[in-house]
């Protein structure tokens, strides 16, 4: 996860060195004890900020998500106070992968947008990667498996020529597990069935890949999930007999490490073997077993997939009314799952209130043993770089190739927030549509290369004549979106009319003699209304009443 820049302490830096060893075999017990040490030893707010990301970091593997949230948060707040982005990038990392294990996914997924903006502008393509790993583990979280596998197979791309064995391994472990979770989904029927086999093919193709590179780096906690996912696949597969020793290796290894969540699925994994064989009552018996023993302990995840494993095994073995029975259970249990998982929220929300409210306290302190002049210089600044960064947050990462503008995946999750923002401040919004006209005819007459540079220089001159708050977007092939909030329709359509008259005008016979390119725009706004696809809507039908009026030309509607 990154190197720390040099201390003056020697035993700081022997504890860091320690951690780091112990972290790539997998002792992760003795590497948050080495941390820990370290911390009071931290001689600035840049090394306790790494050393509490490295704590969030390593805590989720000993089943310690409030520790990690809290280190994690902290460490937030710490970088909110410096210009460090590659220190942001990890603890926002780290933020994200630990709120998405506690089911919190939009909370999972801003935090890794941000640690993947940060990582860019650090200029820094491992914490990019990561960022990308964990924007997959967050899709995973709210159920998009497909964008999941995406993201996570863009952080594979990006981290392959890196050299970067902990980063690597996540990619395809993860990589494996959505694959198990479509298998999962395959099984259960619908229209994905048809897909069963070809996903446990590549779960397992990923998983058998990811446990040869566990063993090869000597990481015990990479080789303990890595074959439990290589056994998951194998069970999908019939492949019983393979996976004994494999969840004899891992159990044990997942015991003496203190990995519970991956002995919970050990024990769960040899139980539903029993039922594979045929052998329903035992499985039943032994899945009851972990749930009386494990109850407190058990992860939502895997709570669900025993109760659901016991219907399962009671129904294979025709018992119906206790199939019935657990079925019930498994109802109860999601109520119950929701209200823990919620309590369980709502705690991980207090602690980031205390750490924010701690920090805070202490920044008042500070600036109140100061003299007034500074004091009141530095607030300014701060209230300044607070409101410019609640500005960049609203913005999501996914940008056009092409252009280099937000895509339509951003247009689509941006456009309803600054709705709903427009409602709260009583404010207006206006949205424009523009098509660039007969784009066919200049592919045609010159080319898809000259094609893909008008629309480069295109989104220049829209991007050059917005504002940076406004929402500027390339939705189709050659169709933008413009998003104009606090402006009254008029004063829209006077800004549309110049970004159209800076069209016409722009130097296109530089780049193709006898290029000319114009815009048809159609604009709608006012008070915000309750759906954005109204908005769009509207928009659209001003477009095309542009397109049929002669095109280059602003319609409203």
């Amino acid at each position: 996860m990154g190197s720390l820049r040099q201390t003056s302490h020697p035993d700081f830096d022997a504890l860091l060195g320690a951690a780091a060893q112990h972290a790539l075999r997998g002792d992760y017990v003795d590497a948050v004890a080495a941390l820990q040490q370290a911390l009071p030893l931290c001689h600035d707010d840049t090394a306790r900020a790494r050393v509490l990301a490295l704590l969030a970091h390593h805590y989720p593997r000993l089943g310690n998500l409030q520790d990690s949230v809290r280190c994690a948060s902290e460490a937030v707040a710490l970088c909110q106070h410096m210009d460090e982005p590659r220190l942001v990038a990890e603890a926002q990392t780290s933020l994200s992968y630990v709120y998405a294990q506690l089911l919190m996914g939009r909370d999972a997924l801003d935090a890794a947008l941000h640690a993947l903006k940060a990582a860019r502008r650090a200029g820094n393509r491992v914490q990019e990667a990561w960022a990308l790993n964990r924007l997959g583990v967050a899709y995973g979280s709210m159920d998009n498996i497909a964008q999941a596998r995406e993201s996570t197979q863009q952080a594979l791309e990006v981290a392959t020529p890196l050299g970067d064995g902990e980063l690597s391994f996540s990619c395809l472990n993860n990589l494996a597990y959505f694959w198990l979770q479509l298998a999962a989904e395959a099984h259960n029927g619908g229209s994905e069935a048809k897909l069963l086999p070809e996903a446990l093919s590549q779960a397992r193709a990923l998983a058998e890949q990811a446990s040869a590179q566990a063993r090869a780096s000597r990481s015990e906690f990479q080789v303990t999930v890595a074959l439990s996912n290589l056994v998951e696949a194998m069970l999908g597969m019939a492949d019983h007999e393979d996976s004994v020793a494999l969840i004899d290796e891992y159990q044990a290894l997942a015991h003496r490490h203190g990995y519970l969540a991956l002995e919970l699925q050990a024990q769960m994994q040899r139980a539903w073997l029993l039922m594979l064989r045929g052998q329903h009552q035992a499985c039943v018996a032994s899945l009851m077993l972990i749930l009386a023993q494990r109850r407190e302990h058990l992860p939502p995840a895997l709570r669900r997939k025993l109760i659901h494993a016991l219907y399962e095994a009671s129904k294979a073995g025709r018992d119906f009314e206790a199939a019935l029975a657990y079925l019930e259970q498994h109802a109860e249990l999601e109520r119950q799952i929701a209200r823990e998982t919620m309590a369980l929220q709502t705690e991980v929300m207090l602690i980031r209130q205390d750490v924010e409210q701690a920090h805070a306290r202490a920044e008042h302190a500070l600036v109140d043993a100061r003299r007034e002049r500074e004091r009141a210089t530095r607030l300014e600044r701060e209230q300044e770089r607070l409101r410019h960064q609640a500005a960049e947050w609203g913005r999501a990462a996914h940008e056009d190739v092409l252009t280099g503008l937000h895509n339509r995946r951003h247009a689509e999750f941006a456009l309803p927030v600054l709705l709903e923002r427009a409602r709260q401040e009583h404010s207006v919004i206006c949205l424009a549509m523009l098509d660039v006209d007969h784009f066919k005819d200049i592919n045609d007459r010159h080319g898809h290369g000259v094609g893909d540079e008008v629309l480069r220089q295109l989104a220049g001159v829209l991007r050059y004549n917005t504002r940076s708050a406004d929402l500027l977007a390339r939705v189709g092939g050659e169709e933008f979106m413009i998003a104009l909030v606090g402006l009254p329709l008029l004063q829209a359509q006077d800004i549309c009319e110049r970004l159209r008259v800076a069209i016409s005008a722009h130097s296109w016979q530089d780049l193709a003699p006898g290029l000319a390119v114009t815009i048809s725009l159609g604009l709608t706004g006012g008070a915000p209304p309750e759906q954005a696809k109204l908005l769009v809507d509207g928009a659209d039908h001003a477009l095309y009443a542009a397109k049929r009026a002669g095109r280059n030309r602003v319609e409203i509607l």
